[in-house]
């Protein structure tokens, strides 16, 4: 289940406050908080129409509406599952489903955005290799050992690279050694 702070939950709950947020400011705020997630949080200027005596109650809700779709997204929750937690914060009727609705029309977007977060390092999709038979290496030297050219094809948050690389037959082997290795130790881990 979903996890957030009492604070969050409380400020939540102002939502069904019209004193503190009218339903021109939802609607705004909605909207703010989908962009706010979609583009870079230091680009954006929110501009909400507060009522005067509320400013800083409405960017409270604002901030709540954020974590709420980011948590929400997170745990991967479906329409009903969020309907539930939002009846429990006592939310109006008419406002979950505007908050659901929202929720379901930009998960697949605000996915995207949180899996640009971390530094996991790009997975190896495919690999494409051909052997060189290198006779010389410059004018005076004689070499004559098989040269092997590699090129890796990477996806990191859908962008595809390539490395491309060449080596010897020993550095090949030792490369292939030393993949085998990791692939024991993660298997030996996760039978732990």
């Amino acid at each position: 289940m979903m996890e957030l702070s009492k604070d969050t939950i409380d400020g939540l709950a102002n939502i069904l406050n019209t004193n503190i947020v009218t339903d021109d400011n939802f609607l705004q705020i909605l909207g703010m908080a989908t962009s706010y997630i979609y583009e870079n949080p230091s680009e954006i200027k929110c501009t909400i129409k507060t009522s005067d005596a509320k400013p800083i109650l409405t960017k409270k809700v604002f901030a709540d509406v954020v974590c709420l779709l980011i948590e929400a997204t997170r745990h991967d929750l479906d329409e009903e599952s969020l309907r539930s937690f939002l009846n429990l914060v006592y939310i109006g009727e008419k406002r979950i489903t505007k908050l659901c609705e929202v929720y379901i029309n930009n998960k697949k977007a605000i996915q995207s955005q949180l899996e640009l977060i971390g530094n996991n390092p790009p997975h190896i999709i495919d690999i494409d290799w051909h052997l060189d038979y290198c006779v010389k290496l410059d004018t005076c030297n004689s070499l004559g050992v098989p040269l092997y050219h590699v090129r890796l094809s990477t996806k990191k948050h859908e962008t595809i690279d390539h490395v491309t690389f060449s080596c010897t037959i020993q550095q090949l082997q030792e490369l292939v050694f030393k993949l085998k290795d990791a692939i024991r130790y993660s298997e030996k881990l996760t039978n732990v």
